[in-house]
């Protein structure tokens, strides 16, 4: 399953809450985080930070984790990381309460 990460870039990145704020099938993230392939990071460590942040901050990101689990048969995406352009906020909007609230 997908993992979909709440993260604070600093001079690492910072896992806001330590954990993923969602789990699910990658195939039902591309749309609502609008994950295009020109968003890849590849691998990245992130830094857990085991408090969730009451307020987001503007240079707040969401990530999405692909594991090789993920990989479809046609797929062209790859194992690592995407970028969402939406924040942390619009992310919940768009996908309800997040699992580590």
């Amino acid at each position: 399953m997908a993992k979909v990460w709440f993260v604070r870039p600093q001079n690492k990145m910072i896992a806001l809450g330590g954990k993923p704020a969602y789990q699910g099938e990658m195939q039902q993230l591309i749309w609502p985080l609008d994950l295009g392939l020109h968003r890849f990071h590849g691998a990245m460590p992130l830094v857990p930070n085991e408090e969730t942040p009451q307020e987001f901050a503007p240079e707040d990101k969401v990530f999405v984790e692909v594991t090789a689990d993920d990989m479809k048969m046609g797929t062209s995406y790859q194992v690592g990381f995407y970028s969402s352009p939406y924040s942390p906020k619009a992310a919940i909007s768009r996908l309800g309460q997040p699992y580590q609230g």
